[in-house]
């Protein structure tokens, strides 16, 4: 698949996306997407100490989807990523299309009257998998937070909890990014 500055060159590999070599990707390739997403589903961890959605969340349910627009691109050493409009992931190939991860990790320290140290770390894993289907795509994102505890003040433990959102997509053909950037000429700053 190309992820053609002209796009409309690229048009043959929409259905290869997860062959992207054959098409030569090449540093600043660019692919725009129309993304709409689904009710996103929770694990039993998600409601802790409970384990299961509150009686004023359990019966909800909504037709209306979100919706937003993704830009995949190709960058220097054959990465590739996936911009959401919120964070950017990078990712790989895989059967069916792409996956895309990341993840944030953030420790916390406390000290207890005694003088002990507790330790208390957050993991968020970010995961999009996303198939692709000539100019469509569908797939699904996955958010897990996980916790672990060292020392005094730990307490219980805290099960992970996995949220995972369904998507749909399509290929929106005909779109070129112009930034302006450095000096507004469109070239990137000098080093």
């Amino acid at each position: 698949m190309e992820f053609g500055k002209s796009l409309l060159r690229a048009l043959p590999c929409v259905a290869a996306l997860a062959g992207l070599t054959g098409c030569g990707v090449s540093p600043g390739d660019t692919w725009i997407y129309r993304v709409s997403f689904g009710e996103t589903d929770s694990s039993s961890g998600c409601w802790h100490p409970a384990t299961e959605p509150p009686e004023n969340l359990a019966n909800d349910s909504s037709s209306l989807r979100g919706t937003g627009t993704w830009i995949i691109y190709a960058s220097i050493e054959d990465k590739i990523y996936l911009d959401t409009g919120a964070v950017t992931l990078e990712g790989a190939e895989s059967d069916e299309g792409f996956t895309f991860s990341g993840k944030v990790v953030d420790v916390e320290y406390s000290e207890d009257p005694s003088g002990a140290e507790t330790k208390r770390t957050t993991t968020i894993t970010s995961t999009v998998n996303v198939i692709t289907d000539g100019n469509a795509i569908s797939g699904e994102g996955i958010e897990k937070r996980s916790f672990a505890c060292s020392g005094s003040a730990c307490g219980d433990k805290v099960p992970s909890c996995t949220r995972t959102s369904p998507f749909v997509g399509t290929y929106i053909e005909d779109v070129e990014l112009k930034y302006d950037i450095g000096d507004g000429s469109g070239a990137p700053p000098s080093p």
